[in-house]
């Protein structure tokens, strides 16, 4: 298989600088050189000082990405050859490898009159039987309540609970109860209705102006 040419060059931004001091007519010479490079291989013959100095800057980066490029091309072919390799173990005419039945798999059969198994490990599994799933059920992420659903919630309940408080001190705390994180802030908004600071105080008594009872005369 003929090697693969690469389609391109990678030329980065922190090369505007060397750029920006050379002349158009420079520029043209530096790409110039940088595509033969690149494409063949061939090293360029720079007279340009100023030049000069810009290819040994770009020369190393395009050395480092043909050998990155390479080593994917290598992994890409390894991974065909595998391909390739097991397809040449398949029967040609149905596709399934000799010696196995229809799942793959090298069968030790007993016959019955109402079904054909395979023995396993773990048993005696039905040909015509589902693979067991492997797939872990979804744990549900737990996404903290707004403003209004906590307000929405303790008014359906006529809770005593603040919904601005409530919010304010979970957020606090990271949304975690003890150290466990939470899972339903409904049944923490259920519990904090037993929190002492939800209890009405008694009203504070009015100040009294002494000043004014003072000008009336009244003693105290």
């Amino acid at each position: 298989m003929a090697e693969k040419q690469k389609p391109g060059v990678m030329l980065y931004f922190d090369l505007r600088p060397c750029l920006q001091r050379l002349t158009n007519e420079q520029r043209g010479v530096l790409f110039t050189a940088i595509l033969d490079y690149a494409e063949s291989g061939i090293l360029p013959e720079l007279v340009d000082v100023a030049v000069g100095v810009a290819w040994d800057f770009v020369k190393p980066r395009i050395d480092r990405d043909a050998e990155a490029y390479a080593g994917k091309v290598e992994k890409a072919r390894a991974a065909i050859n595998k391909r390739w390799a097991t397809q040449a173990n398949t029967d040609v005419n149905g596709g399934i490898r000799e010696n196995t039945d229809e799942y793959g798999r090298i069968p030790t059969t007993t016959t019955s009159s109402t079904t054909t198994t395979t023995s396993t490990s773990n048993g005696v599994m039905p040909l015509d039987a589902a693979p067991p799933t492997t797939e872990k059920p979804k744990v549900k992420r737990f996404v903290p309540p707004t403003l209004d659903e906590v307000r929405e919630y303790v008014r359906s309940r006529n809770s005593p609970v603040d919904a601005q408080e409530f919010i304010d001190f979970y957020e606090s705390k990271g949304w975690v109860v003890g150290k466990a994180p939470m899972k339903d802030w409904k049944a923490a908004c259920r519990n904090a209705e037993k929190w002492e600071r939800w209890k009405k105080q008694p009203p504070a008594p009015a100040e009294k102006n002494y000043d004014v009872l003072g000008l009336l005369g009244v003693k105290m």
